[in-house]
Parts: structure tokens; C-alpha cells; sequence
């Protein structure tokens, strides 16, 4: 035999007992919703209740500043047409002060929000993929997707390791 027939013969022999090994180490996969782990574990609907609280006190505050910027913007129609031209310039001056302080304002309470939402949001998300990691490696799990970021268009129920990934998760914290 020619070495390139023996070399065509050991890759022939190779090719055909990969399928086998294949066989032998079959996948398993599983599937987590962790958008609806994040808002049914119990940090999440603490972690949810906290940030309404905290869109509730801010709105709160800028409710009063709105509230006296409408009064001023009022003021100002009503009463420009009667007013002396230093008084309406002061009024007016006042007024657009204050609406650009609420502008501000609102801005920062947008960022302050957005800030919080993704610590808050983040730390969770980090135990529930811990959770995941540990459930994968102690059942023996080759790959875990992730069922609303993943394009996982179709899934069985027996692969879905979310109840699992939450009852844990909540178990730890």
C-alpha cells in the first residue's frame, strides 16, 4: 500500500469512529427564562417594590416644582399684557430659571433611576447566573440558553430549568 493510501485509509478510520464518541457524550441542554426569574424571585419583587418606592418619592418632589412652574407660567400670561416691562422680564427671567432647575432636575432623577435600576437588576442577575452555572455543572448540562435572548424559538417544558434556577435562588438569598 502507497502512504497515501495508508494516510486516506487512517482518515477514513478516524471519520468513522467520531460518530460513536459522538454517541457516547450525548449533549443535554436546558433552557432558563431569566427575565421571569429576575421578576418572580423574591429579590427581584423586593428589588421591584424598592424602585417604585423611590419613583414615587421623586416624583413626588418634582411634582411641587411643576406644579409652581405652572403657577409662574400662568402668572405670566395672565398678567403680561397689564405688567410694566421689568416686571414681566424679572417674571419671566424667574420663570425660565425654574423650568430649566426642574429640566435639570428631572434629568438627574431620570439618571439616578436608570443607575439603581441596573445595580439592583445586576446584582440578581449575577446569583441567578451563578445558580444556573452551578445547577449546569452538577447535573451535567452542556448548554444552558437563554430562552428570550437566545432566538430559543421552541422549546419542550422538560428542558426548562427555571423553576429549578428559582427555587434555588431564592433558597440562597
Amino acid at each position: 500500500m502507497k502512504p497515501v493510501h495508508l494516510i486516506g485509509a487512517a482518515l477514513l478510520l478516524a471519520l468513522l469512529s467520531v460518530p460513536v464518541a459522538v454517541q457516547a457524550a450525548e449533549p443535554k441542554i436546558g433552557v432558563v427564562d431569566l427575565q421571569r426569574a429576575l421578576n418572580e424571585s423574591d429579590a427581584g419583587k423586593k428589588a421591584k417594590v424598592d424602585f417604585k418606592a423611590r419613583v414615587d418619592k421623586l416624583e413626588g418632589q418634582l411634582k411641587g416644582q411643576k406644579e409652581e412652574l405652572d403657577r409662574l407660567k400662568e402668572e405670566l400670561e395672565r398678567k403680561a399684557v397689564v405688567m410694566r416691562d421689568d416686571e414681566r422680564r424679572k417674571l419671566s427671567t424667574d420663570f425660565e430659571k425654574k423650568r430649566l432647575d426642574l429640566k435639570s432636575k428631572f434629568e438627574e432623577a431620570q439618571g439616578e433611576l436608570q443607575r439603581k435600576d441596573q445595580e439592583l437588576t445586576g446584582q440578581i442577575i449575577e446569583g441567578l447566573t451563578q445558580v444556573i452555572k452551578q445547577i449546569a455543572e452538577n447535573e451535567n448540562y452542556t448548554l444552558v440558553l437563554e430562552t428570550s435572548s437566545s432566538g430559543v424559538l421552541y422549546h419542550a417544558n422538560s428542558i426548562d430549568l427555571t423553576e429549578q434556577v428559582l427555587s434555588t435562588y431564592n433558597a440562597r438569598h
